[in-house]
């Protein structure tokens, strides 16, 4: 599924953990690996079917209509 028109891809896929995740409305926050920053993403930005507190994964910031958002949220799978 692409993602609304409004999204536009600003950087390329970033590592992050997931600070928290709440699967019931559907949406959470992660934080940028090597910093404090965080973004925020829906069910609907995620690749896999869940995600949980402290899950290293790959994302795409997008510039949304009230910010930045992670996108194309998948579970990084690094050893």
């Amino acid at each position: 599924m692409a993602p609304p028109p409004y999204l536009s891809a600003v950087e390329p896929t970033s590592l992050g953990t997931v600070v928290f995740y709440l699967p019931g409305p559907g949406y959470g926050y992660l934080r940028l690996h090597g910093s404090r920053e965080e973004f925020y993403f829906r069910r609907r930005n995620l690749r896999v079917p869940v995600v949980r507190k402290g899950d290293l994964v790959r994302f795409v910031l997008r510039d949304g209509p009230q910010g930045y958002v992670a996108d194309g949220v998948e579970l990084a799978g690094l050893a």
